[in-house]
């Protein structure tokens, strides 16, 4: 029986078949789900009231938190950019190779992508690679980064520590005409096992379920894999791919969502939104109630003198005769909703302080506008500690990355090897930034026994680099000069100087005015 290692366990099917597997891609799946809004796909019991409901104009409100709690994050740790730095020269060698391997890769909204994965998913990875991104734009060799999907990825463990990560496989079903079988289509699976310096390509045929494995087959049975060798040896001594986790325990591999425990609080925000609305619909327009005996029924035409159907009107018994002077009137009713609109603030507060979420992010915040991006920081700080509790990963990550990249082209190419690079990563707070208070603080830290540059302090101020940055600095110094050379002109008196140079103080009256009198 054919069968696929993964360390340690096999598979003959794919995806393996196990309850850990199932549960995991499940979760991706419902997980995208609610990202995307489509949350009547997740939640049966609104499938269920949507199908049971009588009017087929029920709408079903989606009030997607889930969402926004994906971009909040994604917006706070990588909406500003972060900075790679392996020197404090830009025009060194090696950081101009780094601004390059940047630029070219687009990391800005390739690591913005992935916060956004990494949120509703859990865990993303990041994946290398030494080649061409696109030959009809740019045949360039170069270090190529770029995202590897986790649905597609089982980690190859090794030994008893489950974080012991030994290898890795990505795998994807391909559809495709089999050269026995040319009539038929038939599923494969193309696998691609990344292990120390080595990646294997596999190319297996699968049975008519589309999911056991058959037999292994040649690579060159689909045209672009016509060129790739069974074998790579990738020049790197370790894996051409990094797991990044959202945040996970210590005695697990796989990360956590960000969702994982606010999935009762989106269904009852749907539903209790959704039927609020359902209930307010069903009673916009009042009914008219009529005193007895202004209905006339004609036996010839069959119908009423007054149009009943069309007025939506109620005529009460005429036994009741307390309520008939003040009649006709419409019938108004009190949806006593009150209560509705309270749990939904609550499940709002509890949706804010599950998610570590703060309603001042969104403007929601009770006390006002912030006076100050401190006093922000202060209001966002529980939000704040879930972002840093994220860049503890993604720091790791984007470190192992660079590095892997830069040895990629240092071994394939003529870039410089980072062995001994000190690679740091500049992160952003993600908070709007306060000019002056900004000001402030450099001023302080630049003339009080300064602990940054002028130089850093011109950059992180005017997010200017290279040359820009450069001739700003001449300028200044430039103005510095200028002012310390500049003499008053001749003739012009000092203040506070005599002519002898005694010192004469202005008391704003004349000589001989305020002495008193003897």
């Amino acid at each position: 029986m054919p069968y696929i290692d993964l360390g340690k366990e096999q598979t003959d099917v794919w995806p393996p078949d196990d309850k850990e597997t199932e549960k995991r891609l499940d979760n991706y799946r419902r997980s995208r789900l609610l990202f995307k809004g489509r949350h009547q796909e997740v939640y049966e019991r609104i499938q269920r009231w949507l199908e049971e409901s009588q009017s087929k104009w029920t709408t079903y409100i989606v009030c997607n938190f889930a969402g926004l709690i994906s971009k909040v994050s994604a917006d706070m740790l990588f909406g500003e950019g972060v900075k790679v730095i392996v020197s404090d020269d830009p025009t060194s060698p090696e950081q101009m190779q780094v601004d390059e391997l940047f630029k070219n890769n687009k990391l800005g909204s390739l690591n913005y992508e992935m916060a956004l994965s990494n949120s509703w998913r859990g865990e993303v990875v990041y994946k290398m690679r030494y080649g061409t991104m696109a030959a009809w734009k740019d045949d360039t060799a170069r270090a190529i980064i770029e995202p590897g999907s986790p649905g597609r990825f089982f980690p190859i463990i090794g030994g008893d520590n489950v974080r012991d990560l030994k290898g890795g496989i990505f795998g994807q079903i391909k559809k495709g005409r089999s050269n026995t079988e040319a009539s038929e289509d038939r599923s494969y699976l193309k696998i691609e096992r990344h292990e120390p310096g080595i990646i294997r390509n596999e190319l297996w045929q699968l049975e008519a379920d589309g999911k056991t494995l058959s037999t292994q087959v040649d690579l060159k049975l689909f045209p672009e894999y016509e060129d790739l060798e069974q074998e790579q040896e990738t020049g790197y001594p370790g894996l051409l791919f990094t797991f990044t986790p959202n945040w996970r325990l210590e005695d697990e591999f796989w990360g956590i969502s960000d969702y994982f425990d606010m999935e009762t609080i989106f269904d009852e925000l749907n539903n209790r939104i959704s039927r609020v609305s359902a209930v307010l619909d069903k009673h916009e327009s009042p009914r008219l109630i009529l005193p007895p005996g202004i209905m006339k029924y004609d036996e010839r035409y069959e119908r009423w003198y007054i149009e009943k159907e069309d007025l939506e009107a109620i005529e009460i018994s005429g036994e009741d005769e307390t309520v008939r002077g003040d009649l006709p009137k419409y019938l108004t009713w009190d949806a006593q909703l009150s209560a509705a609109f309270q749990q939904i603030d609550k499940l709002l507060e509890m949706a804010f302080l599950i998610s570590e979420t703060s309603p001042d992010a969104f403007g929601m915040g009770e006390r006002g506008a912030a006076e100050s991006g401190r006093a922000l920081k202060f209001r966002l700080l529980r939000l704040l500690a879930k972002i840093n509790r994220k860049k503890l990963y993604f720091d790791e990550a984007l470190k192992e990355v660079v590095y892997t990249a830069l040895k990629l082209e240092s071994v394939h190419g003529a870039g410089v090897d980072p062995e001994g690079l000190d690679i740091r990563i500049e992160w952003s707070d993600g908070i709007p930034d306060d000019p002056k208070e900004q000001a402030e603080i450099e001023s302080v830290r630049t003339n009080n026994e300064p602990t940054t540059s002028i130089k850093s302090a011109v950059r992180r101020l005017d997010k200017v680099e290279g040359e820009a940055l450069e001739e700003e600095l001449q300028e200044m110094e430039a103005d510095r000069a200028g002012a310390t050379n500049v003499l008053p002109p001749e003739g012009t008196p000092i203040p506070g100087e005599g002519a002898q140079g005694r010192t004469e103080l202005d008391l704003g009256f004349e000589e001989g005015e305020g002495e008193e009198e003897e």
